[in-house]
C-alpha cells in the first residue's frame, strides 16, 4: 500500500466540515511563515500559520485547539485556549495544528507573502470557509464582510497555490503565476486554425473560478459571477484534447450526468464505448510508434530503443482497470476520489484491478454486475459524503508495524567502539515502531484488514500524521548521520588496522633477515668478499653477472647464494636458507632473499637491520598512538553530532512554550513541562560546550 501524503476531495470535505463549525468568527491575529512552524530545520516553502483567536475569550463555538492523539495521553481542554493554529500548505493541506513556536516565528523573517497576508487580513473575521466546485480541492477562506471581504484561495491539486483576493476575487498575491490554455472553437480545431485564448492567474487579474475547479458556467455565475467551461481537477477543460467519436455520441444521453444517473444497461455501454475508444487510442498509438522507428531506423540506436519502450506503453494501455475506468472523466465519478471509488466497488463485490477490454468485457463485467456496481456507487458513495458533513468527522491514521530488529550483541564490540544505534538515543516519538500510510475520515473496505489509529476528530488525525512526517524527516536526518559516522569510523579503524598490521610484517622481516644475516655470516661474508674483489679489481658488471651464472653451473655453494645483483645500488639479495624452520622430513629449507650492502660485512648489515627493527617498533606505537587519537576524535565528533539531531526530534512535539500557561491544569501536564524543560537544559549545554 503506498503512502498518502496530501488531501483528497473527501479530506477537503471533511476538514472544510469541521472548520465551519469550530472557526468562524474568529479573528487573525497573524500569520506566519511555514519556519514558524517547523522551526527553521524543515523545507517549508507553501507553508503559512494562521493565527486565529476567538474575540469571545473563550472557546467560542466549540473550537477543537491544540489536539493531540489520544494515544499520547495529553488532549488539551478546548475551553482552556483562546486561540488557534491554522496551517495551510500550498497542493497538500490544511488543518489546526500544535506543532508550532512561537520563539522560532518571532525570530524569523517574513516573506513578502506573508507580510501581504498580514496587511489585508489581520483583525478580520473568518466569515465562511466552502469547498469549491464539486467536492474540488480548492478551499475559499473569507476574511470579513462587505467592502472589507477578502479571500484567501488554497489549491491543493498539481503544485498548489494559495492566492489572496479582494471581495470581487480580483488577486492581490499569489505564490506562483499561472496560465490555462483555452481552445476558442473545436470546429476550428479540426482544420488546424484552432486559436488558443490564455487565461492568465497572476496579481491584478480576477480569479478563474471555473478553470480551477469543476463548477459549470451556470453554477460560477451563481456564485460569483464568473463563467466558463467545465474543467476537472487539474484545471484543464474536458474536451481539451478534442476527441470525440460516433461510438460515444451513440451512448445514452445520460452519460452527460454519470454513471449515477444511468441504468446498468447504459452504464454497460458506456464502458463498451469507453473501452473502444481506448483500443483506438493504443492501436494509433502503436503505427505511430512504427513509423518513428521505420524513419529513423537509419539513425541513432538510442532513438529506437526509446519507440520501443513507446511501443510497449502503448500496448499495456489496451486494457483498463476498473478502477482506472470508473476515474475517467465521462463516468462523472471523479469527484469520488481513488479511495471512495475502490469502496464501492469492493461494496459491490467486484475487483478494483480487474483487467477490463473491448473483448472480455461480456463475461468479464456483464451487465448484470453493473447493475450492483452502479446500485453501491450511488447508495455507498453518497453514504459517506454526507456523513462528512452531518457531523464531526472521526479521524484515523492507517499504519504498519514496523519490524523490530534483532537486539545487538555488545560482547563483540571492540574496546574502542561506541555503539550509535538509534535506538539507543532518546526519543519521544510514539509511533517509532510504525509506519504511518495515509489518513481518512472515515474506514473504508478496503481498509478494514489494516492496523489503524483512531482518534477523536479528523482534524487531531492531520495534525498527528504530518508532525510524524516531520520528525521521521529529523529521524531519517538523524540516522543518515549517524550511518556516515559509523561508516567514517570503520574507515579509520580498517585504516589503523591496515597499517598496524603492515608496520608489524615489516618489524618481524628486518627481525628475522638480520637473524639470518647472523646465522650464515660465515657465508655471506664469503659472497660479499667476491664481489667486493671483483669490483675493485675493475671486472665489468656484465662480465661479472657472467661469472655467477658460471660459477652456480658448476655449483659453487656460494654463488648459489646470490640471487640477485643490484651493482647500481651497491647492493646484492642473497638467497639464504631458513634452517630454524626446517622440517628435516622436507628435501630443503625454506630460502628468503635478504638484500645486503656489499660495502659492509655480514656484521655490519645485520647491525644495519636491527636498527631499522628498532626504529619500526617505535614507529608502529607512535603510529598506534595516533590513530587510536584519531579515532577517538572521530567518535568524540561522532557523539556530539548525533544527540543533536535527536535532541532536536525528540523536543519537536514537545515544542509548546507559547501553551505551556493553558497545560498547567490539565492532567499529564507536569510531565509535559519536565519533558520540555529538560530538553531545552539538555540542548543548551550541547550549543555551549
Amino acid at each position: 500500500m503506498s503512502k498518502k501524503s496530501r488531501f483528497d476531495g473527501l479530506d477537503v470535505a471533511a476538514m472544510t466540515s469541521h472548520l465551519k463549525r469550530t472557526l468562524l468568527g474568529f479573528k487573525l491575529a497573524n500569520v506566519y511563515d511555514g519556519s514558524a512552524l517547523l522551526g527553521g530545520g524543515e523545507k517549508s516553502s507553501g507553508v503559512y500559520v494562521f493565527k486565529l483567536a476567538d474575540p469571545s475569550g473563550g472557546a467560542g463555538n466549540g473550537a477543537v485547539h491544540s489536539e493531540n492523539s489520544t494515544e499520547r495521553g495529553q488532549v488539551e481542554d478546548p475551553s482552556q485556549s483562546k486561540r488557534v493554529m491554522l496551517l495551510m500548505e500550498s497542493g497538500v493541506r490544511f488543518h489546526p495544528t500544535v506543532q508550532y513556536t512561537q520563539s522560532s516565528s518571532a525570530s524569523t523573517m517574513p516573506s513578502s507573502f506573508a507580510m501581504k497576508l498580514r496587511k489585508h487580513l489581520r483583525s478580520l473575521r473568518l466569515e465562511n470557509v466552502s469547498q469549491l466546485g464539486n467536492l474540488d480541492r480548492v478551499v475559499d477562506f473569507r476574511f470579513g464582510s462587505g467592502k472589507s471581504a477578502h479571500h484567501v484561495i488554497l489549491e491543493l491539486y498539481g503544485r498548489g497555490n494559495l492566492i489572496l483576493t479582494d471581495g470581487e476575487y480580483a488577486i492581490l498575491g499569489l505564490l506562483r503565476n499561472f496560465e490555462y490554455e483555452v481552445k476558442e472553437d473545436e470546429g476550428e480545431e479540426k482544420s488546424g486554425e484552432a486559436k488558443k485564448e490564455e487565461v492568465k492567474v497572476r496579481v491584478g487579474n480576477v480569479y478563474p473560478v471555473t478553470f480551477a475547479t469543476t463548477l459549470s458556467a451556470p453554477a460560477a455565475s451563481n456564485s460569483n459571477g464568473f463563467g466558463g467551461e467545465e474543467h476537472n481537477h487539474d484545471g484543464q477543460s474536458p474536451h481539451v484534447n478534442g476527441e470525440s467519436s460516433q461510438t460515444d455520441l451513440e451512448v445514452s444521453d445520460k452519460a452527460s450526468e454519470g454513471l449515477l444517473s444511468m441504468n446498468a444497461k447504459d452504464a454497460y455501454e458506456w464502458a463498451k464505448s469507453e473501452l473502444s475508444m481506448s483500443s483506438r487510442k493504443a492501436k494509433t498509438s502503436i503505427s505511430e510508434n512504427k513509423s518513428v522507428t521505420a524513419g529513423e531506423k537509419g539513425g541513432k540506436k538510442k532513438a529506437g530503443n526509446v519507440a520501443k519502450g513507446e511501443k510497449k506503453k502503448a500496448l499495456a494501455d489496451d486494457s483498463l482497470a476498473l478502477k482506472a475506468l470508473l476515474l475517467r472523466q465521462s463516468s462523472g465519478l471523479f469527484h469520488y476520489g481513488p479511495s471512495l471509488i475502490e469502496h464501492c466497488i469492493l461494496t459491490a463485490g467486484l475487483d478494483p484491478i480487474v483487467k477490463l477490454t473491448g473483448d472480455n468485457i461480456e463475461y468479464t463485467m456483464p451487465e448484470s454486475s453493473w447493475n450492483d456496481l452502479v446500485h453501491s456507487l450511488r447508495e455507498e458513495g453518497s453514504k459517506v459524503i454526507e456523513s462528512l458533513s452531518s457531523g464531526e468527522s472521526v479521524g484515523y491514521i492507517l499504519y504498519k508495524p514496523k519490524p523490530q530488529p534483532p537486539p545487538e550483541n555488545n560482547n563483540h564490540k571492540t574496546s574502542g567502539e561506541t555503539a550509535l544505534s538509534p535506538s539507543s538515543l532518546p526519543t519521544q516519538n510514539p509511533h517509532s515502531d510504525k509506519t504511518l500510510l495515509e489518513f481518512q475520515p472515515h474506514l473504508l473496505r478496503q481498509h478494514q484488514n489494516q492496523h489503524f489509529l483512531s482518534f477523536p476528530t479528523f482534524a487531531t488525525a492531520i495534525d498527528e500524521f504530518f508532525s510524524h512526517l516531520s520528525s521521521q524527516r529529523l529521524a531519517q536526518r538523524a540516522d543518515a548521520a549517524e550511518a556516515a559516522a559509523r561508516d567514517r569510523l570503520s574507515k579509520i579503524r580498517l585504516d589503523q588496522q591496515r597499517r598496524a598490521e603492515g608496520l608489524a610484517l615489516e618489524r618481524e622481516r628486518w627481525k628475522h633477515s638480520a637473524h639470518l644475516v647472523e646465522t650464515h655470516a660465515e657465508d655471506v661474508d664469503r659472497a660479499l668478499g667476491v664481489i667486493s674483489s671483483a669490483l675493485e679489481s675493475g671486472m665489468d658488471w656484465n662480465a661479472l653477472e657472467q661469472l655467477v651464472l658460471m660459477e652456480k653451473e658448476n655449483e659453487n655453494p656460494i654463488a648459489l647464494l646470490i640471487n640477485k645483483l643490484e651493482l647500481d645500488k651497491d647492493r646484492v639479495i642473497l638467497a639464504l636458507p631458513d634452517v630454524d624452520d626446517w622440517d628435516e622430513l622436507s628435501d630443503a629449507p625454506k630460502l628468503h632473499n635478504v638484500s645486503l650492502s656489499i660495502k659492509e660485512s655480514a656484521h655490519g648489515n645485520a647491525r644495519e637491520m636491527f636498527a631499522r627493527y628498532r626504529a619500526s617498533k617505535e614507529k608502529e606505537e607512535k603510529t598506534a598512538e595516533a590513530s587510536s587519537m584519531a579515532l577517538e576524535a572521530a567518535e568524540a565528533k561522532a557523539k556530539n553530532n548525533s544527540p543533536k539531531l535527536n535532541e532536536r526530534r525528540s523536543s519537536f512535539v514537545f515544542s509548546l512554550p507559547e501553551n505551556l500557561c493553558g497545560l498547567k491544569s490539565l492532567p499529564g501536564s507536569s510531565q509535559v513541562i519536565t519533558i520540555w524543560l529538560l530538553q531545552e537544559k539538555t540542548l543548551s549545554k550541547t550549543n555551549n560546550s
